[in-house]
C-alpha cells in the first residue's frame, strides 16, 4: 500500500487556523458581551462566576461576580458541541477509508459558518455567538485529525504545556522544530486576537467574519487543491 503523505505546508496551515481562532474569539469578546467562542475554557468560568453570584450569598455584594450574563456563554458552548458533533463523523469516516488526511470538506463547512455569521449581522448575538462558535469546533476537529503533537488552534494551554516541555527535553533537531512550530502557533493566536481585537472595535459584525469567512474558505480551497493534485500524481 503506498504511503499517505501529508497536506503540503502543514504546519502553516495550523498556524494559519489557530490565527483565525484568535481572530474571531477576541471579537466575541469586545462585541457579544466578554464570551469567547473558541476557548470553551473562559466560557466555562463565565458560568461559574454567574452560579456564584446567584448561589453564594453575599458574593454579588462584595462586587466579586462580573455582569449577568448566562446566554452568551451556553450559546457559545452549545454551538461549540454542535459544531464537534457533526464534524465527527466525516473524520471516522476517512479513517475507516484509510485515508490519513482530515477531510477537507471540514474547513469548508468551517467558512460557511463563518460567512453565515457575516450575513446575519443584525440577528440576535446569541445566534451568532452559536454559529461562530459551531465553526471553531469543526476546526478542532479538524486540528485533532492531523493530529501534530501538543498542538490545538482553539485553546492555547496544552500548546504552552508542550512548548516548556519541549524545551526542557534533550536539545535535538526534533525539538527546535517543535519549538518553533509551537512558539508559532502562540504567536498566530496573539496576534489574531490583537486584529480581531482591533477590527471588532472599528469594523460591523458582517466585516470582521466576513475576513475569517474568506481566510477559512482559501484554507479549504488550498487543502482541496493539494489533495487533488496528489491524486492526480498518484493515478498517473
Amino acid at each position: 500500500m503506498a504511503r499517505k503523505r501529508k497536506v503540503h505546508g502543514t504546519a502553516g496551515l495550523i498556524v494559519l487556523l489557530t490565527a483565525i481562532a484568535g481572530w474571531v474569539d477576541s471579537v466575541a469578546y469586545v462585541r457579544s458581551g466578554s464570551v469567547f467562542v473558541a476557548n470553551q475554557t473562559g466560557n466555562a468560568v463565565f458560568l461559574a462566576v454567574q452560579i456564584a453570584e446567584r448561589w453564594v450569598p453575599g458574593a454579588h455584594h462584595a462586587g466579586i461576580a462580573a455582569e449577568s450574563d448566562t446566554y452568551g456563554p451556553l450559546a457559545s458552548l452549545f454551538g461549540f458541541c454542535v459544531g464537534v458533533a457533526v464534524s465527527v463523523p466525516p473524520l471516522r469516516r476517512t479513517r475507516r477509508n484509510g485515508d490519513g488526511h482530515a477531510p477537507w470538506i471540514l474547513l469548508a463547512v468551517e467558512a460557511l459558518l463563518l460567512g453565515s455569521v457575516a450575513v446575519l449581522g443584525p440577528a440576535p448575538r446569541e445566534l451568532r455567538l452559536g454559529l461562530a462558535a459551531a465553526a471553531m469546533g469543526v476546526q478542532s476537529v479538524y486540528a485533532a485529525g492531523i493530529a501534530i503533537r501538543g498542538v490545538s488552534t482553539t485553546t492555547l494551554t496544552g500548546t504552552l504545556v508542550t512548548l516548556i516541555s519541549t524545551f526542557a527535553e534533550t536539545p535535538g533537531r526534533h525539538a527546535r522544530q517543535a519549538i518553533m512550530l509551537l512558539t508559532l502557533v502562540w504567536t498566530a493566536y496573539t496576534l489574531g486576537a490583537w486584529g480581531g481585537a482591533a477590527a471588532g472595535l472599528s469594523w460591523s459584525i458582517g466585516m470582521v467574519h466576513g475576513v475569517a469567512a474568506t481566510a477559512a474558505g482559501l484554507t479549504a480551497l488550498a487543502v482541496w487543491w493539494d489533495r487533488h493534485g496528489q491524486s492526480s500524481a498518484a493515478e498517473s
